[in-house]
């Protein structure tokens, strides 16, 4: 369900003391209003991402987005972009995690991370792609594992120098990690967030914004 955070009654409760101009220009002061408020709701909105997700992707974070409300229609929106509001509507309804076209929950172990935690694109093919390398379960644990690096005879001539990517641990090492989707427990707060920044802020910014359209009308 989409919140929907209505203004009527502050409108109603300020527009009982205006004067005849600040009346006129009540619709564009709304409209002004409405709109600044939905930008603080969106900058609010990404910047808790790091509360529920470590190191979210600007593609995450970017993924919010808004419309502006226009004078004829004092409406403004806060929304999820489509590309990212299939996996993040579980942290927001609850739900378990949506993984696309992912086999699991690929979690970094061993393996190259980027600088968000994640695995570069790719990495999955790469690393199966090595002899060294394979997927299964060892001890209960899915995922990639890496054989031990096996050292050549040294009486054998033309050897070859270590890989610096080879496994020296002397068992099999896991680099990546293959999870089930699992219930999500952290929650966004979307909608709450937004109707408590409109709570706290609307009068000073329909204040704000009457006073600017009274100062630029017309007369």
């Amino acid at each position: 369900m989409v919140p929907i955070i209505s203004v009527q009654s502050n409108v109603a409760a300020v527009s009982k003391g205006l004067s005849e101009l600040e009346y006129e220009q009540l619709p564009f002061a709304l409209a002004r209003t409405v709109t600044g408020l939905a930008r603080k709701a969106q900058d609010a909105e990404k910047k808790a991402m790091p509360s529920v997700f470590d190191k979210p992707t600007p593609f995450t974070v970017n993924s919010v987005g808004m419309t502006s409300a226009k004078k004829a229609l004092p409406i403004a929106s806060v929304f999820i972009k489509d590309q990212a509001a299939q996996y993040l509507a579980p942290y927001e309804y609850g739900g378990t995690q949506f993984l696309g076209a992912k086999p699991a929950d690929l979690v970094p172990v061993n393996a190259r991370a980027n600088s968000y935690g994640n695995l570069p694109r790719g990495s999955i093919k790469q690393l199966l792609a090595r002899p060294d390398c394979f997927r299964g379960k060892y001890k209960g644990v899915d995922g990639i594992w890496q054989r031990p690096y096996v050292r050549p005879n040294p009486k054998v001539r033309g050897r070859s120098k270590v890989d610096k990517l080879a496994n020296t641990t002397g068992g099999l090492r896991l680099l990546v990690a293959f999870y089930a989707p699992a219930s999500t427990t952290k929650r966004l707060n979307f909608g709450n967030r937004a109707q408590i920044l409109v709570e706290r802020h609307f009068d000073a910014e329909f204040a704000k914004n009457l006073r600017q359209a009274v100062a630029t009308a017309k007369l």
